[in-house]
């Protein structure tokens, strides 16, 4: 208990740091985070044009899009600001790199959540902030979703980062498998059928990113199931992560 209670006591610390290590270089800084934003805006300005042609697909319009995108990236960039670490965790254990970070006398995992701050997803998740402004949504509902939606994220980076504890070699398929949240959380849910929506909500859950926390948004409900799964998958994650860790650790692990 008295590590947990360093640690919860240095983590705005810790986040300062991060902070101010990705600020060094504050022109790569602001360009990182003007990037993003210009390249959210142009790709919805592409979608504005085909639903200028096609208003309404599947009962899906323009507005439903933008809040969808708004979700899916402001989740995954909350993600990359708070937890960065996760999208690192599984390089740090390929390269030998971790067992540097388990010497300290705080709580590893946590510690090693927040070990990256991303420019990037600091970028995403302005970019959806000032998009859910200009929507007019209910911030409270909006803010209630995006961090379940991020704990979704996080519970997923961190079960496949943990088995690269297991010896696999997985820190190349991170890059793919965030690519392919992001490909599968921004279209519209109906035009999946049913068993790739089904595997949209399990093991890569994406439909958890966008389409749902949409939802909610708009109907002020399916906020408790949202967050239901957003900590059942960092459950599953953290499990996995402790039952790897103490086989890495292990003699001869």
């Amino acid at each position: 208990m008295e590590a947990w209670s360093r640690w919860f006591r240095a983590w705005p610390l810790l986040l300062r740091g991060r902070f101010l290590e990705a600020w060094q270089d504050s022109t790569g800084f602001w360009a990182s985070i003007l990037a993003r934003g210009i390249n959210n805006s142009l790709w919805l300005l592409v979608f504005y044009l085909f639903f200028l042609r096609f208003p309404e697909v599947r009962g899906f319009r323009f507005e439903d899009l933008v809040l969808t995108w708004a979700m899916a990236f402001g989740a995954l960039g909350l993600l990359q600001v708070l937890w960065g670490g996760v999208l690192g965790l599984a390089r740090l254990a390929e390269t030998g790199e971790l067992e540097v970070h388990l010497a300290l006398p705080v709580p590893p995992l946590p510690y090693l959540l927040s070990l990256r701050l991303q420019p990037t997803g600091l970028g995403d998740l302005l970019w959806s902030m000032g998009t859910l402004v200009f929507l007019g949504v209910n911030w409270l509902y909006a803010l209630c979703a995006l961090i379940g939606a991020s704990l979704v994220a996080l519970g997923f980076f961190l079960a496949l980062a943990s088995l690269s504890l297991w010896g696999l070699r997985v820190q190349s398929l991170l890059p793919v498998a965030y690519a392919g949240l992001v490909q599968f959380a921004t279209w519209p849910p109906n035009v999946y059928k049913p068993a790739i929506k089904a595997l949209l909500l399990s093991l890569i859950p994406a439909l958890w990113l966008g389409p749902l926390p949409a939802r909610a948004v708009v109907e002020g409900s399916g906020l408790l199931t949202l967050w239901a799964s957003g900590l059942g998958f960092l459950a599953l994650g953290s499990v996995g992560f402790w039952v790897g860790l103490r086989r890495y650790v292990a003699p001869g692990g």
